[in-house]
C-alpha cells in the first residue's frame, strides 16, 4: 500500500509539471523491444515503454517534457533450470517511473535532464508479466525466476547532450553523451550514428513527430557504454541481500540500424539491435533484439 501511494504521489507531482499551454501539442509513444524474433527468450527478454511528450515554447525558447512508465526484464538462457548456480544471467525486472526535461539550444543540438524511481524484485511485476505472456501467447510453461534480484527502490539522476553535425543535405553526423548515476546504475556512453532525413534536435533512436509530412529516414549507429554498477547483475551498493550475483562488464556495446516513417499523426520507428555481453557468463557473444516504436500526435 505504502508503494502504491508513492507511486500515485509521484505521478501527480509530474503531470503537475506538465506545461498547460502545450497539452494540445502532446504526444504519446509505446516502445516494445523484445529478442522472440530472434528465436532468443533470455538475458535481455523484453522491454516495454510508455512515454508522454509534451512539447512548449517560452520565450522563444522550445523544451520537450518526457513523463515515462516502463520495464524491464531479464533472464537466464537456461529458462526451465531450477539450480541458480547453473545461471548464466540473474532473473531480474525493474518498473520505474520517469521524468525528464529536454531543451533545445540549436536546430541540431540539446541536453535533458531527469530523474527516476523504480522498484525491482516481485514488486517489479516482471515474473508475472512474463509467465502470463508464455501462458496466453506462447503457450509455454512458467519460468522458474529463482533467486531473482531482490526487490528494492532504486532512485536514478539522467543526463544527456545531443549533437549533429550535417555533412550534406539531408545526411548528418549524430552524436550523444549520457549518463545514468543512482542505486540502480552508475554508468556513462557515447552514442555515435549516421542519419539519412531531415535532422533535429532529437537523437535518431528518438520518436518524436516533428511535422506530418510523409517521410522517411534511415539510421545506423552504435553506442559505447561504461558501467561503475549495474544492480540486475550486482546487487545493491548498500547491502548484500541478493541471492545470486555477477560479475559485470565494465565495457559494452550496441549496435543498430533502423528507419523511421511518417504518416501524419502516426509516427513508426523500428531498429535491429545487437548487444555486447553485460557479463563474461553468457553463452552467446551477441544478443540481438528487435525494437519496435509507435508514436501519436494526440493534438
Amino acid at each position: 500500500m505504502h508503494l502504491k501511494k508513492l507511486i500515485l504521489s509521484f505521478l501527480t507531482l509530474l503531470f503537475c509539471l506538465l506545461p498547460n499551454e502545450a497539452i494540445s501539442q502532446k504526444q504519446l509513444n509505446l516502445d516494445v523491444d523484445n529478442d522472440l524474433y530472434f528465436d532468443r527468450d533470455f538475458y535481455y527478454s523484453s522491454g516495454i515503454f510508455l512515454t508522454l511528450m509534451t512539447p512548449n515554447t517560452k520565450n522563444d525558447k522550445i523544451s520537450l517534457n518526457k513523463f515515462k512508465i516502463g520495464q524491464l526484464i531479464y533472464t537466464p538462457s537456461m529458462r526451465y533450470e531450477s539450480d541458480p548456480n547453473k545461471y548464466d544471467y540473474p532473473y531480474s525486472g525493474y518498473l520505474y517511473l520517469e521524468y525528464q526535461k529536454q531543451k533545445k539550444l540549436t536546430s541540431s543540438s540539446s541536453y535533458s535532464f531527469g530523474g527516476q524511481i523504480g522498484i525491482t524484485g516481485d514488486a517489479s511485476l516482471a515474473r508475472g508479466m512474463q509467465n502470463l505472456y508464455h501462458d496466453l501467447i506462447l503457450n509455454l510453461p512458467n519460468l522458474k525466476w529463482e533467486s531473482q534480484m531482490p526487490q528494492e527502490l532504486q532512485l536514478n539522476l539522467l543526463a544527456s547532450y545531443f549533437k549533429g553535425l550535417n555533412i550534406k543535405d539531408n545526411i548528418s553526423i549524430t552524436s550523444e553523451l549520457y549518463s545514468r548515476l543512482g542505486t540502480y546504475q552508475i554508468m556513462s556512453g557515447l552514442e555515435l550514428g549516421l542519419f539519412i532525413g531531415d535532422l533535429q534536435w532529437f537523437g535518431f533512436s528518438d520518436n518524436f513527430i516533428i511535422n506530418g509530412d510523409s517521410k522517411f529516414s534511415f539510421f545506423i549507429g552504435t553506442r559505447q557504454e561504461y558501467f561503475l554498477h549495474d544492480f540486475k547483475l550486482e546487487g545493491s551498493l548498500l547491502n548484500d541481500k541478493a541471492d545470486l550475483v555477477m560479475e559485470s562488464n565494465n565495457f559494452r556495446n550496441l549496435f543498430l540500424v533502423g528507419f523511421k516513417k511518417n504518416f501524419r499523426d502516426l509516427q513508426i520507428l523500428t531498429s535491429f539491435n545487437s548487444m555486447s555481453k553485460d557479463t563474461n557468463n553468457q553463452r552467446t557473444k551477441r544478443h540481438p533484439f528487435l525494437k519496435i516504436s509507435l508514436t501519436y500526435n494526440l493534438k
